[in-house]
């Protein structure tokens, strides 16, 4: 059933800016009502049970953003093409070449225990897809609901620095990769409240967001560096 008894949000953003009471803090939350019972899907806008959400362990209540109904309508309803597969390898799905099984990445869930594209052509997919931002999209859109636009957006409202720490640096120690800010949401109601650090984002990760925790933590830090 559709959602009831709320204010529209604008359909121009899937965020709504705010501000926290008590405070001038600026603050990011997703425009979906989200309960115990269910969400709305945060492409058909429907509230619907946890059981028409498909697992995702990065989502809101572990679940995806999407509903079941939307991701079949998005992937289509036709019938799958008919490949060639035998015991030395398959034709790849996207190139339609036959090639041996190890020119396939393997995956354990599916019959084959191969992938049904080749390495080679995931590879040019995977670079297409990080050239043009689809694959990033498509991430904070399945985690979070929101776009890159909003995520870029965020990050120009934050001066490209972390909402804790204020650090531009985003590398773990003893590893030069440098990461994107990550999306610090609610994982109970997936109010989003901002782009934190790799470090920041595990500090409060492993406090599992328990404010007496890090209390604790801050007087043990005050009477041992006395």
């Amino acid at each position: 059933m559709a959602a009831e008894n709320r204010e529209p949000y604008l359909a121009s953003s899937t965020l709504d800016l705010g501000t926290s009471e008590g405070d001038d803090m600026r603050h990011y939350r997703t425009k979906w009502r989200i309960d115990d019972v269910g969400r709305e899907c945060s492409r058909c806008g429907e509230y619907k049970i946890w059981d028409n959400f498909s697992d995702n362990r990065h989502g809101t209540r572990n679940k995806q953003s999407w509903c079941s109904d939307c991701f079949r309508a998005y992937r289509g309803s036709e019938k799958p093409k008919e490949y060639r597969i035998t015991e030395d390898g398959r034709e790849c799905s996207v190139c339609g070449e036959f090639k041996k099984w190890a020119e396939y990445h393997r995956r354990n869930d599916v019959s084959t225990r191969h992938m049904s594209a080749c390495k080679v052509c995931i590879k040019k997919k995977s670079q297409r897809d990080k050239d043009q931002g689809r694959l990033r999209n498509a991430e904070l859109l399945r985690k979070y609901g929101i776009t890159l636009t909003d995520y870029r957006s965020m990050l120009e409202e934050q001066d490209g620095k972390c909402k804790i720490c204020s650090s531009t640096d985003t590398r773990v120690k003893g590893n030069a990769t440098k990461f994107s800010l990550s999306v610090d949401h609610e994982h109970g109601t997936g109010e989003i409240r901002g782009l934190l650090c790799q470090r920041c984002n595990a500090m409060l990760g492993f406090a599992q967001d328990d404010i007496s925790i890090l209390e604790r933590a801050i007087q043990y830090l005050k009477e041992t560096l006395e």
